[in-house]
C-alpha cells in the first residue's frame, strides 16, 4: 500500500517538483525495480503515460496499452467462445472448465427466466458492444485487484458489468472470501446484461431515467431475484438472499423505502441493505401481483420517465402492498431452512448420445404442441448447442396475467416431460415465450424458444439399443438394467456389453449392478448381433442416499416407477410426500403396505390442482391401495397417518 501510494503520488504531484525530470526518474527506477506486470509497475506505468506523454526517463516509449494486453494474457491466458462467438470467456488459468461449462448453462437458466418475466427477447439497440457478451474471471479476489491496471475499472466490489464494452468482471471464490458463490455473483452480473440489452434503453447511468438514481431499487433487486432461476421450477428465493433480511420487523425496510432506495445509504455493510429487500420486493410482485411487476417493467422499457415515476410514488404510498410485502418477508424468514439456492445441475455435463436435431424437433414440438417450428445449431467451444422456435396456441384467454401463469405452468410441464425419455440432452433445455398476443379465436399465442445441447447425427444401424434409461437410484442399492426392446433388423442379438460408467463392465443382457458412490453416471451398452453389426447407446444413471419423504411440496422425493421404496412414519397428522412425472396417458397403480397397522391414509394430487385430490387410497387388510387413469404432469402422493404414540413402517410401489 505505502510504494504503490508513494509511486501513485510521485507521477501526480512531481510537476511541482523544482527539477520535474526528476520525478520521471524515480518512476522509471520503479518500473525496472518492481516485478514487471505487479502492482508497483503498472502504477508506475500509468503515470509515465498520463503524466509524461508515455516516455521514460530514457525517452523510451511506455505504451500501457500494449502492456495492458501483456498483462490480461498473463492473468486471464484462457479463452473459450459460445454460441457462435457472442459468448467469450476470458479466465485465470485455475478457472476450471468444468466451472466456465457450468457459468455457461447458468446464463442460459438466467436468460430463459428472464425473457419469460419481461415478454420480448429483442435487443433495445442492436449494433452496440454487448452484440458480444464478455465475461472476465479471474482466479482470486488478489488478482482481480489487477483488473483497474488491466481494464481500467475498479474492482472494490465482488463484479461489476460494464454496458459500454459488453463485459463483466468478477472472480473465482472460496466460501470464506465471499457469502456468494462464483455462480451466484454471475447470474446477478449476468442479469445486469440482461437488463442493459432488453430492459432499460439507452446506456447505463445516462438519461431521464437515470437521474436521481430511478432504477438503483429495480436493477440491483432485479439482479438479485434473477440470480435464483431455475431450469423447470421458474425463480425462486435464494437461501442466502433470505439471510440477509432482518429478524427483527422493525429494522425491515418498507416498500416506500424499499422502492426509493440509493447506493450508499446506511453505515457499513448496512449500505447494501437495500440489494436484499429490493430482491425481496421483487420476489412479492412476481409471485403475488404480476400484473404490477409486468408494469413496472413496461414503464422502463418504455422509458415512461413520469408515468414510472407517477407508478412508483403510487405503489409506495399503497398501505395494502406494504401490508403483503411484510407478510412475505415474514415467511420467508420463518420458513429460510426450506430454501435452497439455485445452481446448474450435473446433467449440463454428462456425457450424451448423439441425436438427429430432427428428432429433437420432432420431440419438443409433439410434447410441447409449438406449431410452424424451426431448429438452428450453434458452434460453441465445448459442445453444440440449438435453439428451436415456435408458436404455442393455449385456450381462451382469461386475460394476460392469467394466461401467463398457465403458459409458465405449460412450458414447465414440457420441459419435465421431455427429461423422462431416453436421450439425456432434453435435461439441459431451457424454455421462455415472449410476444404475448390473442387471436381471431379468442386464444392467447406466444412465441416459444427452446434451447439445449446438439450432439450431431447418430450413426445410422440396424440394430436399435434401448436401454430403458434414464435411471434413478439410490447408493448401495441394487440396479436393475435391462435391455428389453434391443433388436436388430435381419439378424439376432448375440452379445453385450455393459458399461455402468464407474469402472465396471458386464455381459449380461438384464445386469444388476450397486453403485458405492453419489453421483451422475453415463451407462452404455455395446451389442452385436450374428451378421457382426454393432449397436451402441448410452443413458444416464442418478445414484443419491435414500433420502426421507419430504414434509411439503418443495421437498417432495422422487418416485421412480416399478421400485419399491421403504419409509418410517414417526411424526402424526404429517404429511410425507412423494412425487412422480407422468409423461403421457396411462394407468397408474399406487399400493402402500401399512406394516404395523398404524393407520395410514393417502392422497395423490396433480400439480395444476393441489386442493383437491385425484384419487385417495382405499384400505384391503393392511394394503392401501388404488388406481387411476393419469394425464400428463407431475403427481404429488401425500401420505399420513392419525394415531397418536404410533410408529410404523411402509413400503410404496407405484407402477
Amino acid at each position: 500500500w505505502l510504494i504503490n501510494n508513494g509511486v501513485y503520488y510521485t507521477g501526480r504531484l512531481g510537476k511541482f517538483h523544482s527539477n520535474p525530470n526528476k520525478p520521471l526518474e524515480v518512476l522509471t527506477q520503479a518500473m525496472n525495480m518492481y516485478p514487471r506486470l505487479s502492482e508497483a509497475y503498472f502504477n508506475a506505468v500509468e503515470q509515465i503515460s498520463t503524466n509524461y506523454g508515455g516516455k521514460d526517463y530514457y525517452g523510451n516509449t511506455v505504451d500501457l496499452k500494449k502492456i495492458r494486453e501483456e498483462g490480461q494474457k498473463q492473468y486471464l491466458p484462457k479463452t473459450y467462445t459460445f454460441d457462435d462467438g457472442a459468448i467469450v470467456f476470458k479466465t485465470g488459468d485455475k478457472v476450471t472448465e468444468e466451472k466456465v461449462k457450468r457459468l455457461y448453462w447458468a446464463a442460459k437458466e438466467v436468460k430463459a427466466q428472464y425473457h419469460r418475466v419481461i415478454g420480448k427477447d429483442g435487443a433495445l439497440e442492436p449494433g452496440k458492444a454487448d452484440d458480444v457478451l464478455t465475461m472476465v474471471i479471474y482466479n482470486n479476489p488478489d488478482e482481480y485487484k489487477r483488473n483497474s491496471q488491466l481494464y481500467g475499472y475498479d474492482t472494490n466490489n465482488g463484479g461489476i458489468y460494464i454496458e459500454g464494452i459488453g463485459t463483466f468482471f468478477t472472480f473465482e471464490r472460496t466460501p470464506e472470501q465471499s457469502r456468494y458463490s462464483l455462480e451466484e455473483l454471475f447470474r446477478h452480473e449476468f442479469t445486469h446484461y440482461l437488463q442493459g440489452r432488453y430492459e432499460v434503453p439507452g446506456s447505463w447511468g445516462q438519461g431521464e431515467m437515470y437521474r436521481n438514481e430511478r432504477l438503483t431499487w429495480f436493477e440491483e433487486g432485479n439482479a438479485e431475484f434473477f440470480a435464483g432461476s431455475t431450469r423447470t421450477n421458474n425463480v425462486v428465493p435464494r437461501k442466502s438472499i433470505i439471510s440477509g433480511l432482518s429478524s427483527d420487523p422493525a429494522k425491515r425496510y418498507t416498500a416506500e423505502r424499499t422502492l426509493f432506495s440509493k447506493y450508499g445509504e446506511g453505515v457499513g455493510n448496512e449500505k447494501w441493505d437495500f440489494y436484499n429487500y429490493s430482491f425481496a420486493l421483487q420476489s412479492y410482485l412476481y409471485t403475488h401481483q404480476f400484473e404490477t411487476f409486468d408494469k413496472i417493467q413496461d414503464l422502463i422499457r418504455a422509458n415512461d420517465v413520469n408515468g414510472y415515476d407517477a407508478y412508483r410514488e403510487t405503489l409506495s404510498k399503497d398501505p395494502n402492498l406494504n401490508k403483503g410485502y411484510q407478510d412475505y418477508m415474514k415467511q420467508l424468514i420463518d420458513n429460510q431452512g426450506t430454501y435452497n439456492t439455485p445452481q446448474v445441475s450435473d446433467d449440463y455435463l454428462a456425457e450424451h448420445a448423439p441425436k438427429p436435431l430432427a428428432d429433437v424437433k420432432k420431440d419438443i414440438t409433439d410434447v410441447a404442441k409449438i406449431k410452424d417450428a424451426t431448429i438452428t445449431k450453434h458452434n460453441s467451444q465445448f459442445f453444440n448447442t440449438f435453439t428451436l422456435e415456435g408458436t404455442y396456441t393455449g385456450g381462451v384467454t382469461k386475460g394476460e396475467s392469467e394466461d401467463w401463469k398457465a403458459m409458465s405452468k405449460q412450458i414447465n410441464q414440457s420441459l419435465e416431460q421431455l427429461a423422462q425419455k431416453e436421450w439425456s440432452g432434453y435435461k439441459t433445455v431451457t424454455a421462455y415465450f415472449v410476444n404475448y398476443r390473442v387471436n381471431s379465436n379468442n386464444q392467447f399465442e406466444y412465441d416459444v424458444v427452446f434451447h439445449g445441447v446438439a450432439t450431431g447425427e447418430e450413426e445410422k444401424q440396424a440394430i436399435k439399443v434401448n436401454m430403458n434409461g434414464p435411471y434413478n437410484e439410490i447408493l448401495n442399492e441394487k440396479v436393475e438394467f435391462h435391455s428389453d426392446g434391443t433388436e436388430s433388423t435381419g439378424g439376432k442379438i448375440v452379445s453385450y456389453l455393459w458399461d455402468f460408467g464407474d469402472g465396471t463392465t458386464s455381459t449380461e443382457a438384464n445386469p444388476t449392478h450397486v453403485y458405492g458412490k453419489e453421483g451422475t453416471y453415463t451407462a452404455k451398452l455395446t451389442v452385436k448381433d450374428n451378421k457382426g453389426k454393432v449397436g451402441r447407446g448410452q443413458t444416464t444413471v442418478t445414484v443419491k442416499k435414500d433420502e426421507p419423504a419430504g414434509h411439503n411440496y418443495q421437498e417432495a422425493k422422487v418416485l421412480s416407477f416399478n421400485k419399491l421404496s421403504k419409509g418410517n412414519m414417526d411424526r402424526p397428522n404429517m404429511a410425507y410426500m412423494y412425487t412422480f412425472n407422468v409423461t403421457s396417458p396411462k394407468e397408474v397403480d399406487i399400493s402402500v403396505i401399512d406394516e404395523q397397522e398404524i393407520g395410514i391414509n393417502w392422497d395423490v394430487y396433480h400439480e395444476s390442482d393441489l386442493g383437491n385430490p385425484v384419487i385417495t387410497g382405499q384400505a384391503d387388510g393392511n394394503n392401501i391401495k388404488g388406481k387411476f387413469e393419469a394425464k400428463p404432469g407431475k403427481y404429488y402422493l401425500v401420505s399420513f397417518f392419525d394415531q397418536e404414540n404410533r410408529k410404523g413402517t411402509y413400503s410404496l410401489l407405484v407402477k
